[in-house]
């Protein structure tokens, strides 16, 4: 009897025991399976943290394409809308070789119509070949249209050289295109074939203003 006691005891201690330690219920049972399972993230939205910068779109961009590299390829706004063609004309320099005034398109064009007998014009020649000298690299052209006939313009050009290409027109064909009435007549095309600035006569210090007329369409984009 004293062994059956001390049995029943014994169980009734280590049933106490397993209380007192917390054997794992349903509620620990519970927290365990909702750890375990997956957490659906279809409805959870990311938030940036608002920098304050601009967001760039990088949907577009190739593998390994940097977004800094990225140039603007909007076209860039015409400068020059309301200019007006230039008209166009064929004359033959003093070597007989035919120059065609559309052919320059593309660079910027000085026209210089002028005549030996017009003492304002080989006034203003030598600051239009500084001019020519300073910007032929860059992509500009000047062409000399003397409205004068050919012998005069020969005997003057032997003694007096000039830089750029002189064209002979006896006629007065491109005189006639360009509405000539006085000169010197200076005209600027610009890259697209165009008349953006138009000077008749010359004064000192003119030469200035056309150099500054002629670096602003070198810098012209379209």
């Amino acid at each position: 009897m004293k062994l059956k006691k001390t049995a029943g005891l014994t169980i009734a201690g280590l049933v106490v025991i397993a209380t007192l330690a917390g054997c794992p219920g349903k509620e620990a049972n519970d927290e365990e399976d909702t750890l375990n399972t997956p957490v659906d993230t279809a409805d959870i939205e990311v938030v940036e943290p608002d920098t304050g910068l601009p967001v760039i779109d990088t949907s577009s961009l190739g593998a390994g394409e940097d977004p800094d590299s990225v140039t603007d390829t909007e076209p860039k706004p015409d400068p020059g809308p309301d200019r007006k063609a230039a008209p166009d004309f064929t004359l033959k320099d003093m070597s007989g070789k035919s120059h065609t005034v559309s052919a320059y398109k593309g660079k910027v064009v000085l026209l210089d119509f002028w005549a030996t007998w017009c003492g304002p014009c080989k006034k203003e020649i030598p600051h239009l070949e500084a001019i020519y000298n300073k910007y032929k690299s860059q992509g500009f052209a000047a062409l000399g249209i003397g409205l004068d006939k050919e012998s005069n313009l020969e005997r003057y050009l032997s003694k007096t050289p000039i830089a750029y290409t002189v064209l002979v027109d006896e006629k007065g064909v491109s005189g006639g295109l360009y509405g000539i009435s006085g000169i010197p007549r200076t005209i600027l095309i610009d890259k697209k074939g165009r008349i953006a600035y138009d000077h008749t006569g010359y004064r000192p210090g003119m030469e200035n203003q056309i150099e500054q007329e002629v670096t602003s369409l070198l810098a012209e984009e379209y």
